[in-house]
């Protein structure tokens, strides 16, 4: 360390250690040194030699001055001086200056911060539950302009021609022009009903935007789809809108309903014009982001309401309908009813708001007493320095040693320092300091060592997450994701895809508990994925008790349609091997089908290898179209399997979207006697 200025001293908190003597040589003391007699205006000692002392017993001899032979002292020169009368007086001085300082300090911040906090921290504390509360009617006005713009949207329909003409006579080729997917994922809508004027739909549907396809209609809304409820009759006003929120079992729904009154609103109603989209996390995500806010949503009467919303929504009153309520220390909310389409309280909606005006508050008080502690600390250094000139020469002479230690680098050594005042003391200070970074360095190697095995666990753990990722993607597939982000695709020429689906399991999984379900289905498709792996097949993915594997990719090899069949028939032989509910195997309803498909990994955080062609779609259409306990293959897979394998001619099969086909049974594999024979399908 740097030697200290003159006047000034370091002052540490630790016992003192006694002195060896001289004769002992080990590490972790310092050598004792005598300095020449002193020069008139008392020059600076020259560098001290050192020698070892040994630490002191309680029956160590002590090292005498000639003088007091009892009492540590220095020696300059031959003359020996005790300061002890000196250093009485010095340390009653500083206790009192400190002791001055120090209360003055305290009292003036105490006082100053007893009379600020009230008014400052109340204020600020007022400000920020009235922004809350801004923030909170910000928030159910966004709800409000979203249902007026979820109207506004739908006003078009209500005075089209065309729907006018619709809800009378019920024509499809309205519905085949007009109500497309493409609709309800643009406007995001998940409902949408045109009813006559009877109230009676002339075409409803449900859409689920996961998966892109048609759903029934929401739960709850049939009941409420009725003429004085959310429909029109013929006397409904031309510009009547019904709109809002309405609570299903599903969740919240903006709602709008408009009676049917054709172009330039000329009426009369013919019907009404029904469009719904549910508000999930999503959708309110969207309509805070404008606004920058932090919105959560929660029905009042939901059971399970985190203890938060349940606070708020005892607190509310018909007349206050807003609550502010602190999260914590960074975090306050503010709590409001949004009602639904009838004008009751539906939803209760949380506006998450930044504690910057507490905090400015806060900050304000911490600089007015930094303030004043700064004036008292600058006081008092300089009534300090005026005390420590009394004592400069002893302090010098410490720091020097203190240095000398620093400048060998030996944490080991110790300081020699006679005497019982508060310079001894501080000497035990500064070797319970040497003390602790000698400690402190055998802790840095044990930390380093630990270092190290945190860093060959964190390689293990680099490893599973490797093994991770190859249970969800192909090993090659794996690596070029591991490489860049690119797209991934490629087409295969190729391949043999099997689809296969356990027959009856739609009637037994309602009657099963959902830890059996999925530990029945576990079992079953981890034999299936053991029989993959054995094959080289790979395992393309699960849905529901249907399972997708193909041969031939992404490393492509010629017998994968030889492959597909092994799997099939080892698959009918494992799922026999399971009993249901009512003791009898399982029993699959398998397709094969080869063809060419393209392959490549889609999504950003959830990864999916998939297949894509009209192979894929034959396959599945094999799987449907088959019997339980059956393998129903394909023309093209028949051509690559003839011969090696027993094959039953099925004949022409009306599939899907391909017209009839003919279609053929796998038996088993052929005998050697029948490969020979070239009997490979039984008519």
């Amino acid at each position: 360390m740097p030697p200290p200025l003159p006047g000034s001293t370091r002052r540490l908190a630790t016992r003192p250690t006694s002195a060896r003597p001289a004769s002992a040589g080990p590490p972790g003391t310092i050598l004792h040194r005598v300095a020449p007699s002193p020069a008139p205006r008392r020059p600076p000692p020259p560098r001290p030699a050192w020698r070892r002392l040994a630490p002191a017993g309680p029956s160590a001899p002590a090292h005498p001055a000639p003088a007091l032979p009892r009492r540590p002292a220095f020696r300059i020169g031959s003359a020996s001086l005790t300061l002890k009368p000196a250093l009485d007086a010095l340390l009653s001085l500083r206790a009192k200056t400190l002791l001055a300082i120090t209360a003055t300090l305290l009292g003036l911040s105490f006082a100053l911060y007893g009379v600020s906090s009230r008014a400052l921290l109340a204020n600020s504390m007022a400000a920020e539950a009235q922004d809350t509360r801004r923030t909170a009617q910000v928030a159910l006005n966004l709800f409000h302009q979203a249902s007026r713009d979820f109207n506004a949207r739908w006003t078009d329909w209500s005075q089209w021609d065309d729907a006018y003409t619709f809800v009378q006579d019920g024509n499809q080729e309205f519905v085949r022009s007009n109500l497309v997917p493409e609709l309800f994922d643009i406007a995001r809508i998940d409902l949408a009903v045109f009813a006559d004027a009877d109230g009676e739909p002339v075409y409803s549907a449900g859409y689920d935007h996961g998966t892109k396809r048609w759903a029934p209609l929401p739960r709850g809304i049939t009941e409420r789809l009725r003429i004085g409820d959310l429909l029109f009759g013929r006397d409904a006003p031309n510009n009547a809108v019904r709109g809002g929120i309405i609570l299903l079992p599903d969740g919240p729904m903006l709602l709008c309903s408009q009676p049917s009154v054709g172009s330039a609103g000329r009426g009369p109603a013919a019907g009404t014009v029904t469009f719904g989209r549910f508000l999930t996390g999503a959708e309110i995500a969207r309509l805070a982001e404008p606004a920058g806010l932090s919105l959560a949503v929660r029905r009042l009467d939901d059971p399970e309401l985190p203890a938060d919303f349940r606070e708020a929504r005892a607190a509310m009153s018909a007349r206050d309908t807003t609550f502010v309520h602190p999260l914590g220390e960074d975090r306050i909310a503010g709590y409001a009813v949004l009602r639904d389409i009838d004008g009751r309280p539906a939803l209760l909606v949380r506006v998450d708001n930044d504690r910057a005006i507490l905090r400015m508050g806060h900050d304000t008080l911490r600089y007015l007493v930094l303030v004043t502690v700064l004036v008292g600390l600058v006081f008092g250094g300089v009534t300090l320095l005026l005390l420590e000139k009394l004592v400069l020469y002893r302090l010098a002479r410490l720091s020097r040693e203190v240095t000398e230690i620093g400048g060998v680098g030996d944490l080991s050594a110790r300081v020699a320092m006679p005497g019982n005042d508060e310079l001894s003391r501080l000497t035990g200070s500064v070797n319970g300091m040497l003390s602790a970074l000698e400690a402190n360095a055998r802790r840095q190697s044990q930390q380093k060592a630990a270092l190290e095995q945190a860093k060959a666990a964190a390689e293990r753990a680099h490893e599973r997450s490797d093994r991770l990722l190859l249970n969800i993607l192909p090993r090659s597939i794996a690596e070029q994701l591991k490489e860049s982000e690119r797209l991934i695709a490629e087409h295969f020429d190729e391949v043999t895809i099997l689809f296969a689906d356990i027959a009856s399991f739609t009637p037994l999984a309602a009657r099963l508990n959902p830890t059996e379900l999925v530990g029945l289905l576990n079992r079953m498709f981890s034999s299936f994925d053991q029989l993959a792996e054995q094959l080289g097949l790979e395992k393309i993915k699960t849905i529901g008790d249907a399972y997708m594997v193909v041969g031939g990719l992404p490393v492509q090899h010629p017998d994968h349609a030889r492959a597909i069949a092994q799997m099939a028939l080892a698959m009918a032989d494992t799922v026999s091997q399971f009993l249901a509910d009512d003791g009898q195997p399982f029993r699959l309803r398998i397709g094969i089908n080869t063809g060419p498909v393209i392959a490549g990994v889609i999504g950003k955080r959830k990864f999916s290898y998939d297949l894509w062609g009209d192979a894929v779609n034959v396959a599945s259409r094999m799987e449907s179209s088959g019997e339980p306990g059956r393998i129903q293959v394909s023309e093209a897979s028949y051509a690559l399997l003839q011969g090696d394998f027993a094959m039953e001619e099925r004949g022409l099969v009306a599939i899907k979207g391909k017209g009839a086909m003919k279609t053929y049974w796998l038996l088993g594999e052929s005998s050697p006697q029948q490969r020979l024979l070239g009997e490979d399908t039984p008519q």
